[in-house]
């Protein structure tokens, strides 16, 4: 299984000739305006980098991690992209084993779910250009799992391990700070068979997980460092750029758009499975009362996002980013929102109704999507990056070891991946990228002519990717 689950990543360094060809991604050119430098920069001052001012905007583990290995691959561009690389198959294997050990799926099952997630576009992309997200997943994916090994046993190891791997998380991003409430639900799980002691040693190490990075905000006044871009944090204060329905910061588009995501992927993924019961349901010829029974629940679930979304409007930002967003912006408004939000809001919450209810572990579930949910309105960019492997994610927690099994039920995941691939050839081939020609940190005065000259050409293409992902093209 790990051999397969590397067939995706070792095709892309053929295709992108060993790591020295740029892959086109949203938001791509952040690995010349930020990342690189500041990984070149704490690569001078190591062992103890400067973390109170440097350019990235976001927390600094991801940079020191790559100046540190630096020093031994080397800090050509290629070979940093490698190491990006190898970090990304890492959190495939962290997936394979999350579905497989803690959900209880077969192999092939949990290896055909997590290729799913692997290439989808904000995860795949992500794996061959510099950049936090990905790393900041595999905190998060490992930490979750170990969780859910500590709701297994009520042992404490798991549970403050998953408590390191949260400090983690949010030493790479900032917007990971979701781990820290579903780790302290995690320690005050009722019926958990821990001692009051144990409660309040699992307590403790939620808050030395909130340690390390609430010392980083306290030492910059903010949330990123000094001389760090406060535009390219979604946690930030608006400054003049955040618009739409706003709740003192918050922005309630990005809540909304997760809820969108979830709504597209699990009627896509489940639809193979649904269309069948559906059908058996008509068929019962009880006068629709078997039908009546089922959609009751659901119903009333949809009613509620319907409502939702009467009282906040998704209305897109300035900048909004994503497919979702430009197909919204092509149909009718209706009471403020596009006709796709009045269908996927309602939709979403009645497939997350109807997927808890059918997961192996609902409180696993509920958990996650609940924190997520509700710590996104506080990103200022609804950005269909920041939301959509965690939707993604959710949804592959609610199956169960006895679904999507067969060829046929694998239909929708069929389906998903055809659209994932597309989508990101699509984009790389209406975006060019020039190869870089930076060679090696130790020829400092050449390096920095050249990177110069590089970030001037990638600000001004993080401009045009800030207007939308695919522009007109939908």
């Amino acid at each position: 299984m790990p051999v397969i689950l590397a067939i995706p990543f070792l095709v892309m360094i053929a295709v992108l000739r060993g790591m020295t060809v740029a892959l086109p991604i949203f938001h791509g050119s952040d690995e010349l305006v930020y990342h690189y430098p500041t990984i070149l920069r704490f690569s001078r001052e190591l062992p103890f980098p400067d973390l109170h001012s440097y350019r990235a905007a976001q927390t600094p583990l991801y940079q020191l991690l790559m100046a540190y290995a630096g020093k031994v691959v080397g800090y050509e561009l290629w070979r940093l992209r490698l190491l990006q690389v190898l970090i990304s198959y890492l959190l495939a294997l962290a997936v394979f084993a999350l579905l497989s050990r803690r959900l209880g799926m077969a192999r092939s099952q949990a290896l055909a779910l997590t290729l799913l997630f692997v290439i989808s576009p904000y995860v795949f992309g992500q794996s061959f250009r510099l950049g936090t997200d990905n790393l900041a997943l595999l905190f998060s994916i490992l930490a979750i799992e170990r969780f859910e090994r500590f709701r297994e046993c009520d042992r404490l190891g798991p549970f403050l391990t998953g408590c390191a791997l949260v400090a983690g998380a949010m030493l790479t991003r900032q917007s990971a700070a979701f781990l820290v409430p579903l780790a302290v639900l995690y320690a005050l799980r009722p019926g958990a068979r821990v001692t009051r002691a144990g409660r309040a040693t699992a307590v403790a190490g939620v808050a030395l997980s909130v340690l390390p990075v609430g010392l980083l905000f306290l030492n910059w006044h903010g949330l990123v460092p000094v001389g760090g871009d406060p535009g390219s944090c979604g946690l930030c204060s608006a400054s003049g750029s955040g618009g739409g329905l706003t709740l003192g910061g918050l922005e309630v588009q990005t809540m909304e758009l997760t809820l969108a995501s979830i709504g597209i992927y699990g009627t896509v993924l489940f639809a193979p499975q649904w269309i069948p019961r559906l059908r058996a349901d008509l068929a019962a010829g009880d006068g629709g009362g078997r039908l009546r029974a089922v959609a009751s629940r659901p119903l009333i679930a949809a009613l509620g996002g319907a409502v939702f979304l009467l009282l906040f409007p998704a209305k897109p930002t300035p900048e909004p980013a994503g497919v979702v967003w430009k197909v919204a912006s092509h149909l009718p408004v209706i009471a403020g929102s596009s006709l796709l939000f009045w269908v996927l809001v309602p939709l979403s919450c009645a497939v997350l109704l109807l997927r808890i209810e059918r997961a192996p572990r609902p409180w696993l579930v509920a958990v996650v999507a609940g924190c997520f949910l509700i710590a996104a309105i506080a990103i200022r960019y609804p950005w269909q990056k920041y939301v959509d492997p965690f939707s993604l994610l959710i949804l592959l927690l609610t199956i169960g070891p006895n679904e999507l099994r067969a060829r046929w039920q694998l239909a929708g995941a069929a389906v998903l991946a055809v659209s994932f691939l597309a989508y990101t050839a699509d984009y790389s081939s209406h975006k060019s990228t020039p190869r870089p020609r930076i060679a090696s940190v130790r020829t400092t005065t050449s390096t920095r002519g050249l990177l110069n000259q590089h970030l001037s050409a990638a600000r001004s293409r993080r401009t045009d990717e800030r207007r939308g992902e695919i522009g007109n093209r939908v």
